[in-house]
């Protein structure tokens, strides 16, 4: 300490008036850097909790940050020097200061690739000082990374959980306004998914020999990137998706997720485009997708007038995808009757055609379950987030939703008697006036309804409309008789998913129904059916035993 302090004042001693000031400055941040890096070097070599150490040497590195925001550019510094000697030790001293700064994260890097972190950490306090540090820092991210990605080569394992959050924020800064940010962005990235690539590499193929420790040479598709800066974003998406590993993957789309509930709507609209090129190809390596669900659902509630609203039911859309039951199931653990955002992500959810059957196999699952009475499938245990269980009512709102989409009115048709008996079963189910308040009952008569209108049943929604027969439902003794009356106008105009709808009764009053209620429905609809069809056409179905299984 005292050797540094003469070396300061010899500094001093040869500089004008006018430059004392700076240079002063100078030297007590150069005094700090170096005295924040003793620290780091103590607490390495001590042992400390690894958690605690981070957490203090993040503190160090954010107080060295500070210091060095305070120091002028370059270009000022220079302007102060009156004679070319001047202007070398000044600048000598400004050089010597970040590369201090440097040191200490390589250092920090070199011990613990997991401390990689901070250097998220220095481009989010980045974000908040848009001075000519940035550049600068840029540089340094940029060769902490290279670093790192020459030490990684020839290990047997590889620890950076931060990967993904930091590809996350240089992936948004390769598209900034300065080319220079963006160079420095793009380079850096490169260099994190070599890194990443070594954490999904087999280690036999991506080891090198134990005294070769070249750095690999880029190939030809990292040339081109390269070439263009990253600014490709769907090549960037595509390549970060084969690069990370699913945790994080999910740790990249959430971190852009995050972007798009900022008030920057620059940021946010980068976040968004890169958001939706990940998911477009890689959505299927996506976890926590229920999270993510929920967070967007929160951030409309919050805002329904979100600018960007479309892009965040897009993600729901693109998520749908490869995890249908997770996206569905989580969607019916909101209450009912939903509200206008629930109805939206519902829409988002049902604009992706693919997956329709998969949807109304799940639906169908959750029609199983009675509203208040708690399900255990055979897949998984599912508590709903409402005690008295409410997802049935609500599986019954979404059909009223995606059943008049084309899409889901042909899967439906491959599923027309299970849905219409399990709807039938709801409607049973709804009498009791305990369990479902009024609005939730008309979900579940709305649901049938629009079943009936979506399968070319028009006119027996209308007969039954004339008979006053969908009023009369909120009545419970009127129940059996309404499930009669519902059976007769289908027999009547002679439907044409009979026979499925006739084998299905069947194979239900063969396999025995799980409740009490369930089958005085059954016995109910296949009595009303019979006795309304014509006996030769019955005696014809019966003979080929195709109601058996």
């Amino acid at each position: 300490s005292e050797t540094r302090s003469l070396e300061q004042a010899s500094l001093l001693s040869t500089l004008p008036n006018s430059v004392v000031h700076l240079a002063g400055s100078l030297c007590d941040v150069y005094s700090g850097l170096l005295s924040h890096q003793s620290m780091i070097l103590a607490m390495n070599s001590s042992f400390v909790d690894p958690l605690l150490q981070f957490e203090n040497q993040l503190k160090i590195i954010e107080s060295s940050f500070n210091m060095l925001v305070t120091i002028p550019s370059l270009a000022k510094v220079k302007k102060l020097g009156t004679t070319d000697e001047e202007v070398e030790d000044v600048v000598n001293l400004y050089h010597n200061i970040f590369n201090t700064f440097e040191d200490t994260l390589l250092i920090l890097v070199s011990k613990d690739l997991y401390k990689l972190q901070i250097l998220k950490e220095i481009i989010v306090w980045m974000s908040e000082d848009d001075s000519y540090l940035q550049e600068r820092m840029m540089v340094i991210i940029r060769r902490v990374l290279h670093f790192a990605s020459r030490e990684v080569v020839g290990h047997t394992s590889v620890d950076a959980p931060c990967l993904g959050v930091l590809a996350a924020e240089l992936c948004l800064l390769c598209s900034h306004a300065d080319s220079s940010i963006t160079q420095q962005a793009a380079l850096g990235l490169y260099h994190l998914l070599h890194i990443a690539k070594c954490q999904t590499e087999d280690i036999e193929q991506s080891k090198l020999p134990s005294h070769d420790h070249n750095y690999l040479l880029p190939s030809s598709s990292d040339i081109e990137l390269l070439s263009t800066g990253f600014r490709d974003k769907s090549k960037i998406s595509q390549r970060i998706g084969q690069s990370l590993l699913p945790s994080l993957l999910t740790d990249f789309v959430w971190s852009l997720l995050k972007k798009l509930c900022i008030f920057d709507n620059k940021i946010a609209t980068e976040a968004a485009s890169i958001l939706k090129l990940t998911l477009e190809y890689h959505a299927q390596k996506v976890t926590m997708v229920s999270k993510i669900v929920d967070v967007i659902y929160n951030q409309l509630c919050e805002n329904s007038a979100h600018s960007m609203k479309h892009d965040m039911l897009r993600v729901i859309t693109l998520l749908i995808r490869t995890s249908p039951k997770k996206i569905i199931f989580q969607l019916m653990d909101y209450p009912v009757p939903a509200d206008d955002i629930l109805l939206l992500m519902w829409q988002a959810a049902g604009s992706e055609a693919k997956v329709a059957p998969h949807v109304l196999k799940t639906i169908l699952l959750i029609l199983k379950g009675k509203p208040g009475e708690m399900q255990e499938s055979t897949e998984r245990r599912r508590f709903s987030l409402d005690a008295a269980n409410m997802m049935p009512v609500a599986a019954c709102q979404a059909l009223c939703t995606l059943l008049p989409i084309t899409a889901y009115k042909k899967a439906a048709a491959q599923c027309f008697p299970h849905l219409l008996m399990s709807l039938m079963l709801q409607l049973f189910y709804s009498s009791d006036l305990r369990l479902i308040p009024m609005n939730s009952r008309l979900c579940v008569l709305n649901a049938l309804r629009t079943l009936l209108n979506c399968s070319g049943l028009q006119l027996v929604d209308i007969a039954l409309e004339r008979m006053n027969c969908w009023s009369q439902f909120s009545q419970a003794l009127f129940q059996n008789h309404g499930v009669q009356i519902i059976a007769k106008a289908l027999t009547d105009i002679n439907f044409p998913q009979f026979p499925e709808t006739l084998h299905y009764l069947y194979k239900l009053s063969v396999e025995g129904p799980r409740r009490s209620e369930d089958s005085i429905i059954t016995i109910l609809f296949l009595t009303e059916v019979n006795s309304n069809q014509d006996s030769s056409f019955l005696s014809s179905f019966l003979n080929t035993g195709s109601y058996q299984d």
